[in-house]
């Protein structure tokens, strides 16, 4: 017995609500993360960025880390500390700063048994008066209208010590950058200090879920963003010194990510980033993981599959083919597979040929789905293209043809861009592949999910809507 019937799912879409920690499959970023110099962590939305976090911060670092989930943050509230005395896209810099300083204070005076230091008496203490405890949640980092800064803690601009400083309610913001971060470094090395006569190893941070609640990526939002990241740059390099490892760990969405634009990016992007990209063969992985551990070990996919070939392809293959090269569309067409094949009157049920055939419109109504809340906070009118496409009703299609359906469609006024650079965001957003010729007389296709390092192709003429769309679209397959 395989045990397929008695199975309820085969996990949950959303990485919070899955026992992920039972089927967290290592890659190379894990290792990048854990002890490389990455802070920066990007990848697609269902791609495993928050799977990673929790990896981090229920498992391996739990012991020495905080995790903080962005998922409802006040960022209007944040938007008001703002440092009006630099460029935009750097006004943010000094608040975060004083955000994750504090975050590590909590941190290391939970690890430390040094209750007599005096940085561990003033760092309590500044904590107690501003925050009531001396472990403030990260939502109300920035409720108290002004910080109190008393005793060896309280900091000097030009000669001058800061017996408090405004968070909201004055004029402007200009000087507000320089006092935070006279505060700030006051609280860094207070920490340090700290955990290095506490023999610290280790003290990490982790933020995830800085897309949530995102319906339209304002300009402010921007900048908050690219100030938590350049934060975290700088926040690293105070602590390059030190005996006691910090860092702060920032995961983002990579459509995000590539509608920021600032001076260190590509920099940032080179040395400190890292991309989670998945193959074929580490979904395939994932997946006989998560049959062991849900139908025992030594169970494989032999044992669910009944091992014929659909469209001359394994079963596994042509499910992964369907999906974006993410684990959360896996298990999305998985889950939607036993729903299917539950319906047999068999007690002993595998997958056959039928069942994925079954199952492929319910998940392509999903994939649908979860494009549109990727690029709806981009790009409001996308599915003008969608109408484009399924004008042309084939799954493979010409650049005339699309250019001819796209420029018919009379409902949008205003279309957000031209037919050209409408493909190419179809094509950024995975929607399509091009066909690209190789120089030895062949051709295949190029698609930015499989090859996120690839550009777009303003040559090409032929292209492909993305298979786990058919359905939804109602493409004949049929090439052109």
């Amino acid at each position: 017995m395989n045990g397929l019937r008695e199975l309820r799912n085969f996990g949950k879409v959303e990485a919070e609500d899955d026992a992920v920690l039972d089927y967290f499959v290592e890659m190379s970023v894990t290792n990048n993360v854990d002890d490389g110099d990455t802070f920066l962590v990007l990848g697609r939305k269902g791609s495993g960025k928050t799977a990673l976090y929790r990896h981090f911060t229920e498992d391996k670092h739990s012991d020495f880390s905080a995790g903080l989930n962005l998922n409802g943050y006040p960022w209007k509230v944040h938007e008001r500390v703002k440092d009006d005395g630099v460029e935009h896209v750097e006004s943010y810099v000094a608040s975060w700063k004083y955000l994750i300083a504090v975050e590590f204070a909590k941190i290391v005076l939970q690890m430390s048994d040094r209750y007599q230091m005096t940085e561990v008496i003033e760092l309590n203490k500044f904590l107690d008066e501003n925050y009531g405890t001396s472990s403030p949640s990260i939502k109300n980092i920035f409720a108290p209208k002004g910080l109190k800064v008393s005793g060896d803690l309280e900091p000097q601009i030009l000669g001058c010590k800061l017996g408090k400083i405004s968070l909201s309610g004055r004029e402007d913001n200009v000087q507000l950058g320089s006092e935070l971060n006279a505060l700030t470094d006051k609280i860094l090395s207070y920490v340090q200090r700290v955990a290095e006569v506490s023999n610290l190893d280790q003290v990490f941070i982790h933020f995830d879920e800085l897309d949530r609640g995102i319906t339209k990526l304002t300009e402010e939002r921007k900048d908050l963003i690219i100030g938590l990241i350049l934060a975290a740059k700088e926040v690293r390099k105070y602590f390059s010194g030190s005996s006691t490892y910090f860092k702060s760990v920032v995961y983002l969405r990579r459509d995000i990510w590539d509608e920021l634009i600032f001076s260190d990016k590509n920099k940032i992007a080179e040395s400190n980033a890292d991309f989670i990209e998945w193959n074929h063969e580490q979904l395939f992985g994932m997946i006989k993981k998560r049959i062991s551990v849900l139908l025992g070990e030594g169970c494989s996919w032999d044992d669910i599959d009944d091992g014929k070939r659909i469209n001359q392809q394994p079963k596994w293959k042509h499910i992964i083919d369907r999906t974006l090269m993410r684990p959360r569309d896996v298990i999305s067409f998985l889950n939607t597979l036993l729903e299917v094949a539950k319906k047999k009157e068999e007690r002993e049920i595998v997958f056959e040929n039928k069942d994925v055939v079954e199952a492929r419109p319910k998940y392509s109504n999903y994939l649908k789905n979860e494009l549109d809340d990727e690029i709806l906070p981009h790009w409001v009118d996308w599915e003008v293209c969608l109408q484009a496409l399924s004008r042309i009703g084939k799954l493979y299609f010409k650049k005339d043809d699309y250019a001819e359906a796209y420029s018919g469609i009379n409902s949008v006024e205003n279309k957000t861009y031209s037919e050209e650079q409408s493909l190419q965001e179809l094509y950024n957003f995975s929607v399509i592949e091009y066909e690209a010729r190789s120089g030895y007389g062949g051709s295949g296709w190029k698609s930015k999910f499989a090859n996120p390092e690839l550009g777009w192709d303003s040559n090409a003429t032929r292209f492909k809507v993305h298979l786990g769309l058919k359905e939804y679209m109602k493409l004949k397959e049929e090439r052109s």
